[in-house]
């Protein structure tokens, strides 16, 4: 998704991908029930593929106000481009400033880019701007209203109990179902389709939710040393070198 913003500058129209297509039709289906930052952020995404500034900005502007840090970007990379408002790289600065408070590394490399660009006279705007912002969509404010909706939703969810298995199928009114949105790994259905992870808890309490959002841009991998049966990469770079517990038995002499 955040790949859209991007390829609206390439020569070719982004609707004419395949790839573009189908997240834009999955956004368009995908129940956003008591997840207003969701709502936002795709039906946001979805104006701006179609060139529809005036309304990503206002759908942006949702997504921001319950804690969407990738409508905060959209925002600011929006007055940095001068789409749908005048170029403006003070406000634009304010905003991805804000988006990049949680340290999403693609966030605060994109503000870092910018702010190489400001003057300090500038800066010193851009920074007075983003406290205004942060009165209204700072994660100090805007967790706790978006945190408000989902126990809303969670007690209003049939069933007795939020995350609790208990075998029973959910069947679905409509006869496609598909495709469906993946937002960090965890499968939006479609409105009027039967989906598991709506009944999941981490989709419900705020702290696992936020945690789980987080890991969209934080996810990391973490590779252990190189083995080749066996073997550490310290034998593999160097096949006749004699390791430490080779070093220690005794040689023939010794004996």
């Amino acid at each position: 998704m955040l790949a859209l913003a991007p390829i609206a500058h390439a020569d070719d129209d982004p609707l004419n991908d395949p790839g573009v297509q189908k997240t834009l039709r999955a956004m368009a289906n995908a129940s956003t029930w008591f997840h207003p930052d969701l709502f936002g952020m795709t039906v946001g995404m979805r104006r701006y593929a179609h060139k529809d500034y005036a309304g990503a900005l206002k759908y942006f502007e949702i997504g921001s106000y319950y804690a969407d840090k990738l409508s905060q970007l959209s925002t600011g990379l929006m007055y940095m481009n001068g789409e749908g408002v005048k170029k403006d790289p003070v406000t634009a600065y304010a905003w991805i400033d804000l988006a990049a408070e949680r340290g999403y590394p693609d966030f605060v490399a994109t503000r870092d880019g910018l702010k190489a660009e400001l003057t300090p006279e500038q800066l010193a705007q851009a920074m007075q701007v983003r406290s205004k912002l942060a009165e209204r969509y700072a994660d100090a404010v805007a967790k706790p209203r978006l945190a408000v909706q989902l126990r809303q939703g969670q007690m209003q969810l049939t069933g007795s109990r939020t995350g609790f298995n208990s075998g029973v199928s959910h069947l679905n009114t409509k006869d496609n179902c598909g495709p469906a949105l993946v937002v960090g790994g965890r499968t939006v259905a479609q409105a009027g389709c039967g989906n598991d992870d709506m009944y999941a808890k981490d989709n419900w309490d705020p702290d696992l939710y936020f945690a789980k959002r987080d890991r969209e841009w934080k996810a990391t991998v973490t590779v252990g040393a190189v083995e080749e049966q066996g073997k550490s990469i310290d034998q593999l770079a160097q096949p006749n070198a004699t390791t430490a517990a080779e070093a220690d038995k005794p040689t023939q002499k010794q004996r």
